[in-house]
């Protein structure tokens, strides 16, 4: 019995995962040196004002779209990595590319910056994409696509199609 636990253990594939979800943006990643890779979240002065929509889960291979950013990273036992694509449909109104690819590789980091007018953050780094690059020796390097979001242009109202999906919705103008 105890040689069917170990086994079942060690064949059992495992799953790092790592969540800024809706509430936070991703303001930087950490590439472990045993290639575990970790996203840094906070949630700047000015997203209260923000609107995403995220999945559930991190299942893509890519955010390609320009209106979105990545909310969370799932890495598989081989090393994949996974990505949840939070989308924003005004993205690319209130930013502008930062970094198209700023490389990181095991044991090196990324953190973003922040814009501060006193003690008001008016702008803030994203990241958009994560590309995952494997080298012939199977070792993994990363692509970031940076977003700089500027504050003071988002809407102080959400936007129509964000409060529709909201649950439960109700008209409140009936």
């Amino acid at each position: 019995m105890r040689n069917l636990i170990y086994l079942l253990l060690v064949t059992t594939a495992t799953t790092v995962a790592d969540y800024c979800n809706e509430h936070k943006v991703p303001f930087g990643m950490e590439v472990h040196k045993n290639g575990n890779v970790n996203i840094l979240c906070s949630r700047p002065n000015c997203h209260e004002k923000k609107y995403a929509e995220c999945p559930e889960r991190a299942t893509s291979t890519s955010c390609a779209t320009n209106s979105s950013w990545v909310g969370g990273v799932t890495q598989h036992a081989d090393g994949g990595l996974r990505l949840m694509c939070c989308e924003y449909d005004l993205l690319p109104t209130y930013s502008t590319i930062q970094y198209e690819k700023l490389t990181i590789r095991p044991g090196e980091y990324f953190e973003g910056d922040e814009q501060m007018e006193g003690d008001t953050v008016t702008a803030f780094d994203l990241i958009g994409n994560i590309e995952q690059i494997s080298d012939p020796n199977g070792n993994y390097t990363y692509n970031l696509l940076i977003y700089r979001y500027h504050c003071g242009r988002i809407p102080d109202q959400p936007p129509a199609w964000y409060m529709k999906k909201q649950w439960p919705y109700w008209d409140e103008k009936k």
